[in-house]
């Protein structure tokens, strides 16, 4: 938020001066487990019999008192498990291997990294963490949690809080389940792609984001699922969709709700797929989009700017809570009835401005080019 703070100070004074996944994640989110499991549990249900590497800073017997130093010396297919306890190191993961903590409430990384960077960086395929609470206290209005640069990595069951981006996802094919994420000043889950190189086929299931800006940022990204989880309590919105190119996405299944400025924010995207959700004191906005469809979806209002949207089973939405500039909808109900209203003007006030909606937009279009040219 310190960020978008900072942006939204220069653009006033401009204005004015002119795959699956493999930790099972069946249960409905309010099932979803407390706590870290037990390394007992995880070494005989999920990880068979890989090498098997203890870190742990008190023990004598442990076999390594860092995890970067376990990550050196591991073979490929090994699993390192991380005894309880708070480690203050940059963690590098550049093998194939299995990183899980003792229990996600009290095994904790956060180091102080340099500006911009990041507490955990994946870079290669196949690497699978969970277990842990991650921060990281290093200064930047781009430090992260998590930097993923490598496809088909798996977290589950991990804390992400308190640092300007939770989660950063630069490739494709990643799964992230059974995660809570909180006092992210910028996104819970940021996906960075870019016009030349999409992140696609990414997974978010049975997760919790509050008290961050937004909880899941998308740019220049496609073919992702977003499912079961709750959006709560963020300053700007629970999913945020900017840049361009974020196109057939599904949203299933999840809750909305009490965000201050949007549920859902789509920008120049197409054939998205909002379905099975609950939006509740807050809105959805579409900007510059086409052809994507809600369906069978809980909501109070829908703002539309230059957009085509088709609106299904939605029985408790009224068409007077359905608010266009320059768009086209379309409703249908199970009768299979359909209205279809052309060209509705509104005030352009109320829609586009209301809680600063608009200069949200512009900065978001901002932060889309500056992620873009610094390449993070």
């Amino acid at each position: 938020m310190k960020r978008r703070k900072l942006i939204s100070s220069i653009l006033f004074i401009s204005i004015f001066i002119g795959a699956t996944i493999n930790i099972h994640a069946e249960t409905q989110l309010e099932h979803k487990p407390e706590g870290g499991e037990e390394l007992s549990t995880i070494k005989n249900e999920y990880y068979g019999s890989y090498d098997k590497i203890i870190v742990d800073k008190i023990s004598d017997d442990a076999d390594y008192k860092s995890i970067q130093g376990a990550v050196d010396g591991a073979p490929d297919g090994s699993t390192i498990y991380v005894k309880e306890g708070t480690y203050s190191e940059v963690v590098h993961i550049y093998k194939k291997i299995n990183l899980i903590g003792e229990n996600k409430e009290n095994t904790l990384i956060n180091p102080m990294s340099k500006k911009n960077s990041y507490a955990i960086k994946i870079s290669v395929t196949g690497v699978k963490l969970s277990g842990f609470s991650i921060s990281n206290d290093g200064p930047g209005l781009y430090t992260t949690g998590i930097k993923i640069t490598a496809s088909q990595t798996t977290i589950g069951n991990c804390n992400i809080f308190d640092t300007p981006i939770g989660i950063a996802v630069w490739s494709s094919g990643n799964t992230i389940s059974n995660c809570t994420f909180w006092g992210c000043e910028d996104e819970g889950i940021a996906f960075l792609g870019s016009s030349s190189s999409e992140c696609r086929n990414n997974l978010v299931i049975y997760s919790e984001f509050y008290d961050n800006c937004d909880g899941i940022e998308l740019q220049y990204s496609s073919d992702n699922v977003i499912s079961h989880c709750r959006f709560y309590n963020n300053t700007h919105a629970g999913i945020d969709v900017i840049g361009s190119s974020n196109n057939n996405n599904i949203i299933s299944n999840c809750d909305l709700y009490d965000n201050e400025v949007f549920g859902i924010y789509l920008s120049k995207s197409s054939e998205n797929q909002i379905t099975q959700c609950m939006v509740s004191n807050n809105q959805i906005m579409m900007s510059s989009s086409k052809n994507n469809t809600i369906d069978s979806c809980e909501l109070e209002s829908i703002y539309l700017r230059d957009t085509t949207l088709n609106i299904e089973n939605c029985e408790n939405l009224e068409e007077s809570k359905i608010k266009t500039i320059n768009s086209i909808y379309e409703i249908y109900n199970e009768e299979n009835i359909h209205a279809t209203i052309s060209e509705k003007i509104e005030n352009v006030k109320e829609i586009y401005y209301s809680k600063f909606s608009l200069i949200f937009a512009i900065l978001n279009e901002i932060k889309s080019r500056i992620f873009s040219y610094l390449g993070y």
